[in-house]
């Protein structure tokens, strides 16, 4: 579907070094991983006992093959070190998806660094962008309702995010929905979220799942 391409596109591109990827890449941390961080990066991430009751289901993994969005790049984490890391599972319910991933690095001073290099991503602007990239010659209209910040207290020392909401309409339906993106860092912990909500006929993410589950992701960066 179209918001799971959006997704891998920003995920490709804005959360790089957060999470495990299928092939290494020259901007890539180093990687030497420990068990204990290991586990910790595990227990950050959501997990299905954290959605509650609904038909979520494993997203099988889709690896590092798509494109990043245009004008919008990895960015170059080669000289930090990672000694924990998690990628997803992915989780989807009849259209919606939520992912997870987090990274624990060697030092506090890493983990900041990795953070900051991160964050000057432009998160809306990449989501827009990943949007129309997988609308490209669908014959879809895509139409952006808002994007801006998340407005919430921040829930961790270092904290970023991105909404955008939009319509989709095309000869059958006109769908609302909203883009989510979460990026946190505590310590040596980093964490990501990303919630794609897709409105009806699909089964939309509530307001107050979503709010937990950002939550649940940064009270987990502390040990």
């Amino acid at each position: 579907m179209i918001w799971r391409c959006a997704a891998l596109l920003v995920s490709s591109c804005l959360i790089a070094g957060t999470a495990a990827a299928a092939t290494r890449k020259p901007t890539d941390p180093q990687k030497r991983l420990n068990p204990a961080d290991q586990a910790w990066a595990v227990a950050i991430r959501i997990h299905h006992a954290d959605l509650g009751p609904g038909d979520w289901r494993l997203e099988p993994s889709q690896g590092d093959n798509v494109a990043s969005p245009q004008g919008c790049k990895e960015p170059d984490l080669s000289d930090l070190v990672e000694t924990g890391e998690a990628e997803n599972p992915d989780f989807s319910r009849n259209g919606s998806f939520v992912g997870s991933g987090a990274a624990i690095f060697q030092t506090t001073k890493h983990a900041t660094a990795a953070f900051q290099r991160v964050a000057r991503q432009s998160f809306n602007r990449c989501m827009i962008s990943a949007f129309k990239q997988g609308l490209s010659g669908s014959g879809a209209r895509l139409r952006i309702l808002s994007s801006g910040p998340i407005a919430m207290k921040s829930p961790s020392p270092h904290f970023v995010s991105g909404r955008v909401r939009f319509s989709v309409s095309g000869p059958a339906a006109t769908i609302d929905g909203r883009i989510s993106f979460y990026f946190f860092a505590r310590g040596r912990a980093t964490a990501m979220l990303f919630v794609a909500s897709i409105g009806k006929p699909m089964q939309p993410i509530s307001a107050s799942l979503e709010s937990r589950l950002a939550k649940l992701v940064a009270g987990r960066l502390q040990r």
